[in-house]
């Protein structure tokens, strides 16, 4: 696979550590030996100097464990049982000390500025949350944007989420992963992944950070590369049965938003409730052409 290459060695701003936020970059990863050396490389070339990176190894049985020694000193290993991707997340949230969060999956990577340059998105605009774009980078090499991929730079305030924010969480995935966004830490005071879900955890988690935001940012910044492979983690190999049930509990979660929003209509309830049924026809038909 053809990827971006990174420097041999760490990067740092020219305005030094002083007086900066810290970040704290959070990695989950599950039998990851073949991936998270790039994605390591990736966070601790980062020009941006002031980061603690934190990989919360989810009871790995392959040869992930041998692959993150090396790097013992310049991020914290935490370890756990094999618990879920939710549970992994907790760990790090719980041990996490920056002024800003990241959520990285073990098998993607960042552009060696990414952190840098949201940073100072959200310094210049003072939005809550910065979500900024991605690239797909897959097998074969090829690297390109998605197709929902924002196309200008966009601040929304609180008054704009029930047109341009909350409506994606009934009709789409747009908004649903964590990662490609910059959260401040106390934003997600006292908030958890739900660890009673096998997928769409992510989905629940953003539900209530959307809630509780007060403003965002959307950047066209595509500087997170999102690797498509069948072993990652929203592609955990769970049955069609497993996800629609995970979507039904998801649209539990949706329906106590909808009161919260003010947008307790039929239509949108009518919405929340065919979700799970239309996303399991979506990824049927994939499977199908696949």
């Amino acid at each position: 696979m053809v990827v971006p290459a990174f420097p041999a060695k760490s990067r740092t701003s020219s305005k030094g550590g002083r007086g900066l936020k810290k970040v704290s970059i959070i990695v989950p990863v599950y039998n990851g030996e073949t991936t998270i050396a790039r994605c390591l490389d990736s966070l601790l070339t980062q020009t941006y100097p002031c980061l603690e990176i934190l990989v919360i190894d989810d009871g790995s049985s392959d040869r992930t464990r041998s692959v993150l020694e090396p790097y013992r000193g310049r991020i914290h290993l935490l370890c756990q049982t094999h618990s879920g991707v939710a549970a992994a997340r907790n760990m790090g949230l719980q041990r996490a000390a920056g002024d800003f969060l990241l959520f990285v999956d073990a098998d993607d990577f960042l552009g060696c500025d990414c952190v840098e340059r949201v940073v100072q998105k959200q310094r210049e605009s003072g939005a809550d949350l910065v979500r900024f774009s991605y690239q797909l980078v897959y097998p074969d090499g090829r690297i390109q944007e998605p197709i929902d991929s924002f196309t200008e730079e966009v601040f929304l305030p609180k008054a704009a989420f029930t047109e341009q924010i909350y409506p994606y969480f009934l009709s789409s995935i747009r908004f649903n992963a964590v990662w490609a966004t910059l959260y401040p830490r106390e934003l997600l005071a006292g908030l958890t992944f739900p660890t009673g879900m096998k997928t769409a955890e992510d989905a629940a988690f953003s539900l209530e950070v959307y809630t509780r935001a007060q403003s965002v940012l959307l950047s066209m910044d595509a500087v997170y590369f999102y690797v498509q492979t069948p072993t990652g983690l929203t592609r955990r190999g769970l049955g069609l049965l497993d996800k629609y049930r995970a979507n039904l509990q998801l649209s539990g979660y949706l329906l106590e938003k909808l009161r919260v929003w003010g947008m307790d209509s039929f239509p949108n309830r009518l919405k929340t409730y065919l979700r799970p049924l239309m996303l399991t026809i979506h990824k049927l038909r994939r499977l199908l052409q696949e």
